[in-house]
């Protein structure tokens, strides 16, 4: 019997230079208690005249990650997210791209490559409070667009879209 997935087999990466030609990925893990993925499905519904009951539908989905950090600004995606936060910014200034790397799924083949989700996202900052005297922040990444599957590279922190992926077909 297959057991649960562990949080710890879901890896967070976020492009801390987005203004750059390539990203650079940065882990979102030491410091970070939670990251909370929120698919929001937008439903609609429609009862016919000959049904008892409605008809639902997923229209879209609004996408969005709650996460919740100890203020540790030695760690890159923290300190790149407190900036943001404390300077206030605002529309391009706070996009950037979200990478979520299921490590319990690799990609036949390929060493340190796993399945792989990203995302544009605008980084929003709620808060800064204090945590029993220790800092803490608080906000969302609020989801900017499709979902685009692909494949991460975690050594060499690479996300490969799955439309760019070729395949070999002698193996």
């Amino acid at each position: 019997m297959a057991g649960i997935t562990g949080r710890h087999m879901i890896g967070e990466y976020l492009n801390i230079t987005p203004k750059e030609e390539n990203a650079k990925w940065g882990v979102m893990g030491t410091g970070f208690t939670e990251a909370n993925e929120e698919m929001n499905a937008q439903t609609d519904s429609k009862k016919y005249i000959n049904n008892a009951s409605a008809t639902g539908s997923v229209k879209s989905y609004e996408w969005s990650k709650a996460v919740t950090a100890d203020l540790i600004e030695e760690e890159e995606v923290i300190a790149y997210m407190a900036d943001i936060g404390r300077t206030m910014k605002t529309g391009g200034d706070c996009e950037t791209e979200h990478v979520t790397v299921h490590l319990n799924k690799p990609v036949n083949g390929k060493d340190n490559t796993f399945y792989a989700r990203k995302i544009g996202v605008s980084v929003a900052i709620s808060s800064f409070s204090d945590n029993d005297g220790e800092m803490q922040m608080e906000g969302e990444l609020l989801g900017r667009g499709d979902i685009i599957e692909g494949e991460f590279d975690t050594k060499t922190r690479t996300f490969t879209e799955k439309a760019a992926i070729t395949t070999n077909p002698t193996e």
